[in-house]
């Protein structure tokens, strides 16, 4: 009978070659042990990806609407919340303006005047907010201010009411003016369209369109640009009607509080349907993150007993080579 035998470098590679396959062993069970995944997928789904791929889809896509549900949120928040500022800001000026016909002393009604201007100052402001460098209320122009300044804003009211003799005359030339194209959208308004309605989720989407230009806006502008305009030099009208001006002014800041309380509720549904889509999408991204997590799950009692082994092995590779290591010619020859 012919014997093979390995000669002494062949053997040292052999086993040098078997320990380290075995150490990779070693690692890739101890890594799924740890893990509770299998570190070679392909080897679980016997080459077919079709199904973990169609759920990592299908997860990407729910992620991406999560992302967008969750930039709505912090819009809609600080759009709620800079209405309900505005409000606040006009809510107060309502009632001396509404008593002001019975004022006689100049000096009061001045001093209404002036804090109506400081109040367009604050409105002005909250209209120009941006969350994350985007403009609340400039529609798709995200970037920059959503509506002029103060001064350019009352110089134009200035001019739209000029040649008006009574209140009533003064009130509808500066309501004409920010209903007219050509006037507060085209001189005032700095943004643009509104923006498109949001998709937060694979079926919904939300309104998140409002913007300086609404009527809503508009309507309170009216009001408050006559306010500040009550005791201003550039009035055009006679001290009589100046006080039933003011009234005016009141009256309609009144009812421009109505259409902000509308559209702080419109708003307000919308995120209401954010919330629930949050909600939806996070339900929707634990059951598929289960179900990928099934189909690359190893099994652990199998993982633990093929490292034993492997292991075991080991141990069996590492004695061997120490003892022929220790081998002599004495030793051999005996």
């Amino acid at each position: 009978m012919t014997t093979v035998s390995f000669g002494d470098l062949a053997q040292s590679f052999l086993l040098k070659s078997q320990s380290s396959r075995l150490r990779g062993e070693v690692g890739r069970l101890t890594q799924e042990l740890s893990s509770g995944k299998t570190a070679d997928p392909a080897l679980g789904l016997s080459g077919d990806f079709t199904r973990l791929s169609a759920l990592t889809r299908a997860r990407t896509i729910t992620e991406g609407y999560q992302s967008a549900a969750r930039e709505a949120a912090a819009q809609a928040s600080a759009t709620q919340a800079a209405l309900g500022t505005m409000s606040d800001k006009v809510q107060e000026l309502i009632a001396p303006l509404l008593t002001a016909s019975q004022m006689e002393i100049p000096e009061q009604r001045a001093l209404i005047g002036s804090d109506a201007r400081n109040r367009l100052n604050d409105v002005l402001s909250s209209m120009n907010t941006s969350v994350g460098g985007r403009a609340l209320f400039a529609g798709v122009r995200i970037e920059g201010p959503a509506i002029t300044d103060s001064d350019s804003l009352l110089a134009a009211v200035r001019g739209a009411m000029a040649g008006a003799t009574t209140a009533e005359a003064a009130m509808a030339q500066i309501s004409n003016w920010f209903d007219d194209p050509a006037g507060f959208a085209a001189l005032a308004y700095l943004g643009d369209q509104p923006l498109a309605d949001v998709a937060v989720a694979q079926t919904d989407k939300v309104w998140m369109g409002v913007t300086a230009n609404d009527p809503a806006f508009r309507a309170m502008l009216t009001g408050l640009t006559a306010a500040a305009l009550t005791a201003d030099a550039g009035n055009p009208l006679p001290t009589a009607e100046r006080r039933a001006f003011a009234q005016a002014a009141g009256t309609a800041l009144l009812g421009a509080q109505a259409e902000m309380t509308q559209l702080a509720a419109k708003v307000g549904v919308s995120e209401s349907r954010i919330d629930t889509a949050q909600s939806r999408n996070a339900a929707d991204l634990l059951t598929l993150e289960m179900a990928e997590a099934e189909l690359v799950t190893s099994d652990p009692y199998r993982t633990a007993t093929e490292l034993e082994a492997v292991q075991t092995n080991l141990e069996t590779v590492y004695a061997i080579t120490a003892r022929l290591s220790r081998l002599t010619l004495t030793d051999f020859l005996r």
